[in-house]
């Protein structure tokens, strides 16, 4: 029985510090000497790595205490907390030490603690945050510390420290520490919630401490957009079958052991096999999942969603072993007994298991693969944005606006393949595996002639044994009630039909290869790159003209400012002058549209001779080789007389 499941390193900030320096410098000496360790309360946890501190913290720091009013007075020893916060937006990073950075806050900090006697009883800590966030996990804790109880005074290096939103000002400065009767100090802005007429000076920090987070949210958003329109990979982890380059974050250079998985995924599609057969293809591999890979390679991504990270709490049922919890959840026996410090394999009805989900490959991860233009050379990035500078929350962007360049690195998919592949997902519902999960060649190619339904395929016993067959599926499921297409086809039958057919456009093709050398070059030639020409050549000729007219519009405007013209032929003019560039800006975009198709012809006539140029003649026919000739086949009713159907083939490639 499954209880619960969670997921681990859910929490989004784990505040700590990376190769830190932890020999005892003299800074770190006199930090030490300024920390009372028996005085505190709490202390973040990568300023406890850096200060070597092994003390735990108060479990109870936490724990709101009965109202009590402490009026602040001169003279007496007041409880203090710390807090230190580091963000790219402060610009403190010191030749790249954040701990420096960190270090020097805090040494700032105890010594005016010092001067003043105060008792430091809580430091919070976190880097990489932004102040106008405002679930930084740290800071929350700070503030329950302060609705506890368990302090005087709220000490930072400035207001910004504390939080550059004015919303969390107003909210905590003005109301909630008046209420815990908390006094606010931010030492460098000079910023004390006990000093009357402060006030004021703190809204307007607030605002324009709000305003900088803003205008540099909006910057950096532009330079990101930037360098994604130019081909410059932003992203934080590179895609699977891919790494960033050592030299330039910027560029993918190909990950090989993860670009010969991805080659084979989409060899096993285009060869028509489904999902079901290539995700049990690489379970039973055993090859590791994008997450669990990129976890091996040693990276920090991170996916919520991942089964890398569950956690299922299961409560022991009668007759259950650890072999039939680990098949029933996807786990393995040796896990369980792992994770949960089992001695032996002995468990007992009632017992309580964490049960480690071992990742495995699924439908999505492989459906995400196959159209991932990633793998073209296509650098595709704005997938998703944030809200706003204060709301972190992502949410997705259409497809037609996300951020596309070609050719921005290595392709791992030729092609061919891909053009191969994405056929299959295009205009059509997905191909449909049989029992045995392969796609049948078939499979969403054939329509009937006279509704325009899919045929769909069935099987029957005969003497002879199974024979499949396809028949119109508006018949089948209406009983020939609204379509009269109602003989079925046999499959091998249409497979001769259809092979035969292929054959014969391969013969056109060498017959007349044989006559007119280069044919499809001459074809191209003679079709398209005439027109092409043409329409070129008009381009410039508008361009020049558009040019013109606004060099003239232009002068116009100088004539009117200097009186040489009145206003009357001023307007008379420039009216003229608009619509001629009306005009020739929309015949430009005429062109341009012919241009494109031309040029899409031109790359459809090319795709078919490197389709016939890869055949001689076709033996057996594979899902391969319908989908590169066969975009569709219609098949029509029998004749009554003649006991013959219609049988209509529309190409992917084809001779007239």
């Amino acid at each position: 029985m499954i209880l619960n499941v969670y997921r681990e390193g859910v929490d989004k900030y784990k505040g700590s510090i990376e190769n830190v320096d932890k020999s005892d410098s003299v800074e770190i000496q006199k930090i030490k000497e300024l920390v009372n360790v028996f005085d505190l309360e709490y202390i973040s946890n990568n300023l406890k790595f850096i200060l070597g501190i092994e003390k735990e913290n108060n479990e109870n720091c936490f724990i709101k205490k009965p109202n009590e009013y402490r009026v602040i007075d001169i003279g007496k020893v007041f409880r203090v907390i710390l807090y230190i916060r580091l963000s790219v937006e402060d610009g403190d990073v010191i030749d790249g030490d954040v701990s420096k950075s960190i270090r020097n806050q805090l040494l700032y900090l105890l010594s005016e603690c010092k001067g003043k006697n105060w008792k430091v009883v809580g430091i919070f800590c976190e880097e990489g945050i932004s102040g106008a966030d405002d679930n930084r996990p740290e800071w929350l804790k700070a503030l329950k510390f302060c609705e506890c109880g368990n302090t005087e005074i709220f000490l930072c290096k400035s207001q910004s420290r504390f939080s550059r939103s004015m919303e969390m000002i107003e909210k905590y400065l003005h109301k909630e520490f008046v209420s815990w009767n908390i006094r606010f100090i931010g030492l460098v802005d000079n910023t004390d919630t006990s000093v009357q007429g402060n006030k004021k000076t703190r809204q307007i920090n607030g605002l324009v401490n709000e305003w900088a987070v803003e205008d540099q949210s909006i910057n950096t958003r532009f330079i990101l957009r930037n360098k994604k329109q130019n081909g410059l990979f932003t992203g934080s982890f590179a895609p699977y079958g891919y790494i960033k380059d050592p030299n330039d974050k910027y560029r993918l250079i190909i990950d090989e052991p993860a670009a010969k998985v991805v080659r084979d995924i989409f060899k096993m599609y285009a060869e028509g096999k489904g999902y079901y057969l290539i995700v049990k293809k690489l379970n039973e591999d055993k090859v590791p999942t994008p997450v669990v890979y990129k976890k091996m390679q040693g990276s920090k991504f991170y996916c919520g969603k991942s089964q890398a990270n569950q956690r299922i709490t299961y409560k022991v049922e009668k007759d259950d072993t650890l072999e039939k919890i680990a098949v029933k959840m996807h786990s393995v026996a040796q896990d369980i007994i792992d994770y949960n410090n089992l001695e032996d394999t002995n468990i007992s009805e009632g017992d309580v298991l964490i049960v480690p989900v071992r990742p495995t490959w699924n439908f999505d991860t492989v459906r995400k693969i196959l159209k991932d233009e990633t793998y073209i050379g296509t650098l595709v990035q704005g997938k998703v944005k944030g809200v706003s500078y204060k709301d972190k929350t992502q949410i997705k962007i259409p497809e037609e606006e996300w951020i596309k360049v070609p050719h921005c690195h290595t392709a791992i998919i030729d092609k061919e393949t891909w053009e191969l592949v994405s056929a299959r997902f295009k205009n059509r519902g997905r191909a449909r595996p049989n029992k045995d999960g392969k796609v049948h060649i078939f499979s969403q190619k054939v329509y009937c002639g006279c509704c325009g339904k899919i045929f769909s395929r069935n099987v029957c016993h005969v003497k002879s044994g199974k024979q499949a067959y396809l028949q119109c599926k508006s018949k089948a499921r209406t009983g020939g009630f609204i379509c009269n297409n109602k003989r079925s086809i046999k499959y091998d039958e249409l497979e001769n039909i259809v092979l035969e057919q292929i054959n014969n456009q391969l013969n056109k093709y060498y017959d007349k290869a044989k006559v007119e050398k280069n044919f499809f070059a001459m074809k191209v030639e003679n079709e398209v790159e005439d027109n092409l020409t043409v329409l070129k050549k008009e381009k410039i000729t508008l361009d020049s003209l558009i040019n013109k007219k606004q060099k003239a519009l232009t002068m116009l405007y100088d004539d009117r400012a200097n009186g040489v013209i009145t206003v009357s032929e001023f307007s008379l003019i420039k009216s003229q002058y608009s619509l001629d560039i009306d005009e020739y800006n929309k015949r430009m975009s005429k062109i341009e549209e012919e241009i494109n198709n031309l040029e899409k012809t031109k790359s459809e006539k090319k795709k078919q001779e490197i389709v016939f140029k890869k055949y001689k003649k076709i033996e057996t026919l594979t899902r391969v080789v319908i989908d590169e000739f066969i975009d569709k086949i219609y098949i029509g009713e029998v004749n009554p007389k003649t006991k013959k159907r219609k049988i209509r083939i529309e190409w992917n490639v084809h001779l007239d």
